[in-house]
């Protein structure tokens, strides 16, 4: 079969684009076809359909201003450009599936009127919660967890000023989740897929969306290699986005509790690095702590590899959390607040250990834990862990069952 990937990155920015990539290459090596639909970007990877790719607008952008913004911000609602766009690639290319990754703000719902038009089933998988919440996050301004709008009505993201703090772009969201509702654009979804239990659970309770929603725990690529790595480097670990839900900050302060010989490394990228920076200047922790850009590839496998513990240290409903599976196919003991897709991932004192969200005092007690863990109980506790996700994580099983899904929508088209 030929399957259409929507996800509104083409480049490598944290998990949900490695399980984006994950999939495209699982689906050509279960025999099948892969094309894609995105935005520009001049990071994108190439690809034969990026002539299709609709332009990128930044609605953050401080040029935009007046009947200039204004329009941007529609496009960020329902964009035409898109429509007439995946229409040319559908004509084109004749996907006999479509299945939707990131699709708010940019790309839009508007693909999915042609997807209908051409009677092509459509998947959507669950990465985030705009769907329940325009913020996403599901948290406030001030950090806390909120659930305001899956009870009393998206409204409360205006009165929260839940995106960045502005009225105005809270209203822009505000007025996508409720067009999105009035044209029942969620029940035009033929199947939702939650990354985890939490997710399924919140969604349902939300009553959003008719379609129905499935559980399946994320895969880890078939080349995935299975095998322990006890021997160390001796430094704690956080990888993936700079941002205050990441709970990096948290993070900061746990390690600046500690008295350890360790260093605590961060690998990434996003609007809270001068924040960090900042608090490691203020806390004179230069020499313990190492801040380093977004790292790929076999580099960033090597610093998993030598890592002695690694941090998730979440402060949002975290869902597959791939910087935790990647490092336990590696051994690595994780240390992982809990919450949503965290708790079912980690088997608290067996597979990892969980924390306290926000808390500095348990996180920093939980790496104390592994830091003087005896030698023998650290690699029996790194093989264990192997084993467990080497289950879990399985392609060839995930792939069976998603293939299934395909297939009967297909059928029933």
């Amino acid at each position: 079969m030929k399957v259409l990937l929507i996800h509104k990155f083409h480049y490598m920015v944290g998990g949900t684009e490695t399980f984006h990539y994950n999939l495209a290459n699982a689906l050509i090596r279960a025999g099948h076809e892969v094309i894609f639909f995105s935005m520009y970007d001049r990071r994108n990877i190439p690809c034969a359909q990026d002539k299709y790719f609709v332009s990128n607008v930044d609605y953050n952008d401080p040029d935009l201003r007046g009947l200039k913004k204004i329009r941007a911000g529609l496009k960020l609602i329902y964009s035409f450009e898109s429509k007439e766009k995946i229409a040319r690639l559908i004509r084109d290319e004749k996907p006999d599936i479509a299945h939707i990754g990131l699709l708010h703000r940019q790309i839009t719902f508007s693909v999915v009127d042609v997807l209908k038009k051409n009677n092509i089933p459509v998947v959507m998988h669950l990465h985030e919660l705009t769907c329940v919440c325009p913020c996403y996050t599901m948290l406030r301004p001030d950090g806390t967890i909120c659930s305001d709008c899956a009870s009393g009505g998206y409204i409360n993201c205006v009165r929260n000023k839940c995106i960045k703090g502005s009225r105005a772009k809270s209203m822009l969201a505000f007025a996508e989740a409720g067009f999105l509702k009035s044209g029942r654009y969620y029940d035009k979804i033929d199947l939702y897929i939650a990354e985890c239990d939490f997710y399924k659970q919140i969604v349902e309770k939300a009553a959003f969306t008719a379609s129905p929603v499935i559980r399946m725990y994320n895969f880890l690529p078939a080349d995935q290699v299975y095998l322990p790595c006890p021997e160390h480097d001796g430094y704690i670990l956080y990888y993936g986005r700079y941002a205050r839900e990441k709970g990096v900050l948290t993070l900061l302060k746990a390690f600046g509790k500690l008295k350890c010989p360790e260093r605590l490394v961060l690998v990434g990228q996003g609007a809270e690095e001068q924040a960090l920076r900042e608090y490691v200047a203020e806390n004179r922790l230069e020499d313990r702590v190492d801040i380093r850009g977004p790292i790929f590839g076999r580099e960033m496998e090597r610093i998993i590899d030598k890592a002695e513990v690694v941090t998730v240290p979440s402060e949002w409903y975290e869902n597959g959390a791939f910087a935790a599976l990647q490092a336990m196919a590696k051994g690595k003991i994780v240390i992982a607040s809990n919450i949503a897709g965290l708790s079912e991932i980690i088997k608290d004192g067996e597979t990892g250990f969980l924390t306290e969200p926000g808390s500095p005092d348990h996180l920093a007690a939980a790496i104390t834990k592994v830091l003087e863990m005896p030698k023998e109980r650290y690699r029996k506790m790194s093989g264990d862990i192997v084993d467990y996700v080497r289950e879990r994580c399985d392609e060839n099983r995930y792939m069976k069952e998603l293939l299934a899904h395909y297939a009967e929508l297909i059928a029933g088209k």
